[in-house]
């Protein structure tokens, strides 16, 4: 890991699914808890333990946005490219964040990657792509609160 680098993870909660077989989005509590406990996690790369959501949170700085920019796409290639390599991983939702630190004007961004790592009976077939398909993946099958 570079300097400027940082991966975090933390389990939400198992999976859970409504009567027609949909994953269900966990509750927001359960996720800002999960949010809470990786400021004990010393881990630094994100885990895909079967049957749970996941929290990932993946933060790149520099001094300029360009830099950040390259940084953090490097980190999500990465996580993306290991997780579509995992028999079960869903992308649920992603959120990014973009701001300065004001004591050094250094640029920083934020992704948080919620995804589930399904059970191989809900695991439905999986079709190869690209590194960033998790971008892009249809979040229909998702049930939302």
């Amino acid at each position: 890991m570079k300097k400027g680098e940082e991966f975090i993870m933390a389990i939400v909660s198992t999976c859970t699914y409504d009567a027609q077989g949909r994953l269900v989005r966990p509750d927001r509590l359960d996720i800002g808890r999960a949010k809470i406990d990786l400021d004990l996690d010393t881990g630094e790369f994100p885990t895909f333990d079967r049957d749970h959501v996941h929290v990932h949170i993946v933060t790149a700085s520099g001094v300029t946005a360009d830099q950040v920019r390259q940084r953090v796409n490097a980190q999500l290639a990465r996580f993306f490219e290991r997780a579509e390599e995992v028999t079960g991983y869903r992308k649920i939702a992603t959120s990014k964040t973009q701001g300065v630190i004001p004591c050094n004007r250094n640029v920083t961004i934020t992704y948080e990657i919620l995804y589930a790592i399904e059970a191989p009976k809900w695991v439905r077939s999986h079709s190869p792509e690209s590194p960033y398909a998790g971008y892009r993946r249809d979040q229909s099958a998702v049930a939302q609160d």
